[in-house]
């Protein structure tokens, strides 16, 4: 690394974040290191000490045309202008762009000679402000490019933050920390004094469970002789929660209007990036099945894609089938169909502004109505090159079976000429494979070796274009050996899942009955046939995998003694046989049925299950896409009627595009809002425990049956509304003596 001529230590100054070119130079290579040098300048008051780049000339033997990069060590004020001394030059005054935050930097002109000063008319020396560096090659300006953002985005990131404290929050943000207190800012009140009554405000809003308490059991003093007569319990309640991920998107399009994939909804929305790789030999023409082509004027016949719009025009077939394309690829278009990344839609019995509407629901990144009837839907850049099964050997779950072979082709089948594919294989996880053949060309053969998730890549080769599809597949057993069990992902004997901690075991009403007299019986025990209901969900599948001419029914078995085992109790645990198959292939079909861990020995299949939420939360929405202003009810199983006393039901939303609706006694809706992802949750509280912000008040159990006078309830509820944390309730029913 060059050095400055001047080797006596730097005054002392902020350091600056390190820039993410460092970062990103210091894991280069050394024939690449090069390219990445550096020189850090030495700034004293106003001056830069003198430097030349002779150390880097004769280490690489190349004289070095630097760059000089200008490095914030603070925040900068808006409309500040650096005037840099250059030897053997004019002043260089740089005006720099407002918003300039602390480890951010800019570039000085290229060709910028030395360095010799410094300026800005910020106070203090100047090394308190700025850090000067010198990039020396073509590598170190091409990761100082590239880094900007990520030196922008860490400061951003510390901003935001820091505005959640009321120590550095500003402005605004303050306002917001004071509202949650419910302190409310005087007019003209500055940051710092409001800061200082927040503080205050803090310390005697929020006091400690035992400061509270202390201040309770002092007030109201001994109770039948018992000092301290009071308890303050805030721990948690069991929560048993179900979440519902929805997507609350428009249900008409207007003319005229667009929206994008957030659902956002707009006559100029931005269109998604458009800086892309491209070659028009690597479009493919629709299926027939997928889409009528009744292409335009002047347009390819049949209209030309990229795959990613093929797969969202696959969705779209989910809500409309049988849509009419009217054009795709067109080199002409100044849109994105000028690389095949878009199309203009219609539909012959669907309206244009609900086919609009359509096409975002499945997918299409930006959707635009247009005047003329007509609906322009765009994806935004994926992988060119599509890969597919061309024998259709791979099931629709895409498991392969150990030493079962299929093809895989890359889409186009027939790749541009002169271009070169190569085909990969990647570990994720135990899965093993190999190829049957070369590995090299528009398809290759390959086989399953060894049970567990495998990434197959497909790489083309084009000139100076390289495109790639990429594919995981799952490796299955055939068999699963005697004495051996195998996990979820392929791994071979792996731990069982974990049971849940103590005293959160699942409360009886979360279970499910599974009845299957058909194809299961259950032996004599009727409580077998109640277990978890992911595990009755795997073993549905299990039972759809048994070949319908085997003959016998699955015995199914939970171990119901005292001695069993944390995930038997849990019924998380189930031991299985079945009289027409061997035990290995059972045990094989268990796994792929998706069962979290499967073992073969005994005599029996055990197969166990990883905890999942118990409760379920779902709607009539076909694909949970709930339209702008539609309204539908809400169902949670198990329901308030199955839980009984031993639970109570909340409900939650959040991300603000849908909002709950109580319709009815008991019942619970959702209403879409606008555009945008959302979420509904719906939770049981579970026992006598209290949940999230609140807490419970109550005598010591010494002081069972005892009530309290009237005079000293109500100053004991006083106390408590006065010294209660905002925000938070207090369950005073256990106080016995007054209404609950």
């Amino acid at each position: 690394m060059s050095g400055a001529l001047d080797t006596a230590a730097p005054a002392v100054a902020p350091e600056p974040p390190r820039l993410a070119a460092a970062d990103m130079a210091a894991r280069l290579t050394v024939p690449f290191a090069r390219g990445a040098d550096r020189l850090p300048l030495v700034v004293r008051g106003t001056a830069v000490d003198p430097y030349d780049f002779q150390l880097h000339t004769a280490q690489f033997g190349v004289t070095p045309r630097p760059l000089h990069i200008l490095q914030a060590r603070q925040d900068i004020p808006t409309g500040t202008t650096v005037t840099l001394g250059v030897r053997g030059a004019p002043a260089l005054p740089v005006p720099l762009p407002d918003g300039l935050t602390a480890g951010t930097s800019v570039a000085l002109p290229d060709g910028t000679g030395i360095l010799t000063g410094i300026q800005s008319g910020l106070p203090g020396p100047q090394e308190d402000w700025w850090q000067l560096t010198a990039l020396l090659g073509t590598m170190g300006r091409l990761l100082w490019a590239v880094g900007w953002e990520r030196d922008h985005l860490r400061r951003q990131l510390a901003r935001t933050t820091a505005q959640r404290s009321v120590a550095h929050a500003e402005g605004v943000h303050l306002d917001r920390n004071g509202a949650g207190l419910g302190v409310v800012r005087a007019p003209g009140e500055t940051d710092a004094a409001y800061r200082r009554r927040l503080t205050v405000a803090r310390r005697w809003t929020l006091p400690t469970p035992a400061g509270l308490l202390a201040a309770l059991n002092d007030a109201v003093g001994p109770v039948d002789g018992v000092a301290d007569p009071l308890v303050l319990d805030d721990t948690d309640a069991e929560l048993r929660r179900g979440l519902l991920p929805l997507r609350v998107a428009p249900l008409d399009l207007p003319p005229g209007q667009s929206v994008d994939l957030l659902g956002t909804i707009g006559t100029d929305l931005p269109r998604p990036p458009v800086d892309e790789v491209f070659h028009p030999g690597l479009l493919v023409a629709l299926s027939p099945h997928a889409a009528e082509s009744r292409p335009l004027p002047g347009t390819p016949d049949p209209p030309l894609v990229q795959s990613v719009v093929v797969a969202a025009i696959v969705r779209l077939n989910l809500f409309a089938s049988r849509s009419v394309v009217h054009a795709g690829y067109d080199p002409k278009a100044t849109d994105a169909r000028a690389t095949g990344r878009a199309v203009l839609l219609s539909h012959d019995t669907i309206p244009s502004r609900r086919i609009a509407a359509l096409a975002h629901w499945s997918g299409f990144d930006l959707v635009t109505h247009r005047p003329d009837g007509l609906v322009y839907a765009e994806c935004a850049p994926g992988e060119l090159l599509g890969m597919e099964t061309g024998d259709g050997t791979i099931p629709i779950d895409g498991g392969l079976p150990v030493d079962a072979t299929t093809t895989l082709s890359v889409r186009p089948l027939v790749p541009p000429p002169g271009s070169l594919v190569r085909w990969y294989l990647l570990r994720d996880g135990a899965g093993r494979g190999e190829f049957v053949g070369p590995a090299e060309g528009a398809s290759v053969v390959l086989r399953g070796k060894a049970p567990g998730r495998l990434v197959v890549v497909a790489e083309l080769r084009l000139a100076d274009l390289t495109a790639s599809a990429t594919r995981e597949l799952v490796i299955r057993p055939v068999t699963v050996a005697d004495n051996t069990a195998i996990g979820a992902d392929g791994t071979p004997d792996p731990d069982p899942p974990p049971p849940m901690p103590p005293g959160e075991g699942l409360h009886p009403a979360f279970l499910v009955r599974h009845d299957d007299p058909a194809h299961a019986e259950y032996g004599t025990d009727a409580e077998t046939h109640r277990m978890r209901r992911e595990v009755a969900e795997h073993l549905d599948a299990l039972i759809a995998l048994v070949p319908p001419a085997t003959t016998g029914k699955l015995a199914v078995r939970r171990d119901l003694t005292a001695t069993a085992s944390p995930l038997a109790k849990e019924a998380r645990e189930l031991r299985l046989s079945h009289p027409g198959l061997p035990l290995g292939t059972l045990g094989a079909l268990a796994h792929r049925a998706g069962f979290s861990y499967v073992r073969v020995a005994g005599g029996v299949v055990t197969v166990s299950q990883e905890h999942q939420d118990p409760v379920r939360v779902t709607t009539g929405l076909f694909r949970d896409v709930l339209p702008i202003g539609t309204t539908v009810p809400l169902t949670v199983t198990p329901s308030p009627a199955e839980i009984g006393a031993a639970g109570v039901l909340g409900w939650s939303t959040g991300d603000g595009a849908a909002t709950l609706l109580t319709t009815a006694p008991g019942a619970m809706s959702v209403r879409g809002e606008h555009g945008g992802p959302a979420w509904v949750q719906a939770s049981y509280r579970m026992g006598d425990k209290t949940g999230a912000y609140q807490f419970t008040v109550r005598l010591r159990p010494e002081l069972t049956g005892h009530t309290l006078p009237p005079a000293t309830r109500s100053l004991i509820i006083q106390l408590l509304d006065g010294l209660r944390p905002l925000g938070v309730e207090v369950v005073t029913r256990l106080l016995p003596g007054g209404t609950p």
